[in-house]
């Protein structure tokens, strides 16, 4: 009996055991659970901010590309003496500062040279007009006289080759070697005319056949050069030669049709172009010169505030100029010319280019104001305008004032996108070109380089604001949010909020949260709406 009362014991004292074991695990795991619930994301101290109210500045930022908003070039001239240089490249001068001074003792017999030919070069072109009104009817009656020419060379040339029994052939073609000597003598025996004339010969028979060539020869060359005169003395040189009529009848055709190109030229727009440009060709020059003659009598003086980009003469120096391959009005050779216009290559551009000198640079500034150009894309440009102020910093960190003084009407391709581009204002790089002035910058301002340009666009006072690291942005609802500190129950709820201007450190809210809330100012990625915080010391 008591065996038996000892076995139950037993089984009551493994059940009891059993139970303390299954309700201790039990316990355990509960205490494991709420423990992990309870595990707290630890924040610095800074990582807490308090919404706050102040302003928004948006702001416009880009680089632009400096640019000289205005030159002084300093002209040189030959035979100049520089008596003082004062500057070097890249001084900086104030207006009215002395640059160089010269001795200009020498510059008269060059100024009276540009004034001669300027006067040479307008009385041609007069004397041009006025020959040009009476052309047309000098033409008329040029046409009704080579009519009538022709018509007697033809008679003579009929004549000439019906045969006469009673007349003695010339031996040895005496009378071509006659008419080929007198050619070349009047064409000046230059090897060009020799080639001319034994190509004339060489493929005639006669002398008809020869002069006739010989016409065509001349006309299409305008006589090689030759005017009206060295026709006059070919037809008088012909005199002594046999068959005087037919050949004198001949070279006045030759005459008569040069003379009705020149007509032709002259009445038409082509030469008056020659003439008119070469007029304005050498005022240019005298103006050219008579300025930098005043210039250097006076000294080079600085017209405003700037840096000296060139330097190109030395203090002492008697300034030689590079010779010229021609040498103004008078070596112009108008033959020449009426060629090029009658066979269609006229280039009058090209052939006035080497007739006046160019002035030479002896030194350049670059005066202040500067500007520099940017593009503006279209969701900032309705925030842009004209007198706008700005602010522009050079490589230096300096900062100056500055203001936009150009907006253009054209959209153009650029490529860079502003930061503006980047936080959203503006979506591409196409833009308006803008530029702005600096009116007063110094050596960290280069012409070429660029600089960063701030502008600002909009202002709001005393709004509620987030620092812009705090906003998050949800994909799937496609809202911003915020994460709201709980001090009491030291959670973090998760917020929607709408955002307005931005400024590139805040963001306005418009609603969503109040002044005074505290927030995440960086929350991590893995934090999620109720997450406890702790707050590290």
């Amino acid at each position: 009996m008591k065996e038996k009362k000892a076995r139950v014991s037993k089984k009551r004292v493994l059940l009891v055991v059993t139970a303390v074991l299954v309700l201790a695990l039990l316990g355990a795991a509960v205490t494991y659970v709420t423990a992990s619930n309870n595990k707290a994301t630890e924040i610095k101290a800074d990582g807490i901010v308090t919404v706050d109210q102040g302003d928004i500045i948006a702001t416009f930022a880009q680089s632009a590309t400096v640019e000289s908003g205005r030159q002084g070039s300093f002209e040189i001239l030959d035979g100049t003496r520089v008596t003082a240089l004062n500057v070097r490249v890249g001084d900086l001068v104030k207006q009215g500062d002395l640059l160089a001074s010269f001795d200009t003792s020498s510059l008269n017999a060059l100024l009276q040279a540009k004034k001669k030919d300027y006067s040479n070069a307008q009385k041609s072109y007069k004397e041009y007009l006025a020959g040009a009104a009476a052309a047309p009817k000098q033409a008329v009656a040029l046409k009704q006289q080579i009519a009538a020419l022709e018509k007697e060379i033809a008679r003579l040339q009929a004549e000439e080759a019906q045969p006469k029994a009673e007349e003695v052939q010339p031996s040895g073609n005496s009378q071509l070697e006659e008419l080929k000597t007198a050619i070349a003598g009047l064409l000046g025996n230059t090897s060009i005319a020799n080639m001319m004339v034994d190509r004339v010969f060489a493929e005639n028979g006669s002398v008809a056949q020869t002069l006739a060539a010989f016409q065509n020869l001349l006309s299409g060359s305008l006589g090689m050069g030759m005017d009206a005169n060295a026709m006059a003395s070919m037809m008088s040189g012909m005199g002594s030669l046999g068959n005087s009529e037919l050949i004198n009848a001949s070279l006045q055709l030759v005459q008569l049709k040069v003379q009705e190109t020149m007509l032709g030229l002259q009445s038409g727009a082509s030469l008056d172009d020659v003439y008119k440009s070469l007029a304005d060709s050498a005022e240019k020059a005298y103006r050219q010169t008579e300025l930098a003659v005043e210039q250097l009598k006076n000294g080079w003086v600085a017209e405003a505030d700037g840096i000296v980009r060139e330097v190109n003469i030395s203090a002492g120096e008697i300034y030689q100029a590079p010779e010229q391959s021609s040498g103004g009005v008078s070596s112009i050779n108008v033959t020449t010319l009426l060629a090029s216009i009658s066979t269609g290559n006229a280039d009058i551009s090209s052939l006035l280019s080497g007739l006046f000198e160019t002035p030479v640079k002896g030194m350049v500034v670059e005066y202040y104001p500067f500007t520099a150009t940017f593009l503006v894309g279209k969701y900032d440009l309705a925030k842009i305008y004209l007198d706008q102020p700005a602010k522009v910093k050079s490589v230096s960190g300096k900062i100056f004032d500055a203001t936009i003084t150009y907006i253009s009407p054209v959209a153009t391709e650029g490529g860079e996108i502003n930061i503006s581009s980047l936080l959203g204002s503006s979506g591409s790089s196409k833009g308006v070109e803008a530029r702005i002035t600096i009116p007063e910058p110094d050596k960290s301002i280069t012409i070429g380089l660029d600089v960063d340009v701030t502008i600002d666009l909009e202002t709001k006072k005393n709004v509620v604001r987030v620092p812009v690291e705090s906003v998050q942005y949800d994909e799937d609802s496609k809202e911003n949010y915020v994460f709201i500190y709980e001090a009491v129950s030291k959670t973090i709820q998760k917020t929607p909020i709408e955002t307005g201007l931005f400024d590139g450190t805040y963001y306005e809210v418009l609603q969503g949260i109040d002044a005074g809330a505290e927030i995440v100012r960086a929350p991590q990625r893995d934090m999620l709406d109720g997450d406890r915080v702790k707050i590290a010391a």
